[in-house]
């Protein structure tokens, strides 16, 4: 009896562990387009760590944040947060990231759209 006892509780113990690691990769459904890094700060955390930054002529700037996965979740991914000037102009996966500079340089904080 004492065997099954303690079999039950390492199952249990074990399974809340893996629930407990298993946490969701961060909530890029929570960006948006124009966001300053403190909103972005507040909506999905703190990055992991800044992956790249550059400081132009004219004092325009651009960095790149990144978010690894958990320590452990069955669908690992990392992304990155894309800002030109303090403001979110494009996140996603690294792979995400293999376009031209040029879509990049589109986004207008004034554009409507339909």
């Amino acid at each position: 009896m004492m065997r099954t006892a303690s079999g039950i509780l390492a199952g249990v113990m074990l399974a809340l562990g893996l629930g407990a690691c298993s946490v969701m990769n961060v909530n890029v459904g929570k960006l948006q387009l124009g966001m300053e890094p403190e909103a972005v700060r507040e909506a999905i955390g703190k990055p992991s760590t800044i992956r790249a930054a550059k400081v132009y002529e004219g004092e325009e700037w651009t960095e790149v944040w990144e978010y690894l996965p958990p320590g452990f979740t069955w669908t690992p991914k990392t992304y990155w947060v894309y800002f030109e000037n303090g403001k979110v102009v494009q996140w996603g996966e690294p792979g995400d990231f293999t376009g031209s500079a040029a879509s990049i340089k589109e986004y207008n904080p004034t554009k409507s759209t339909r």
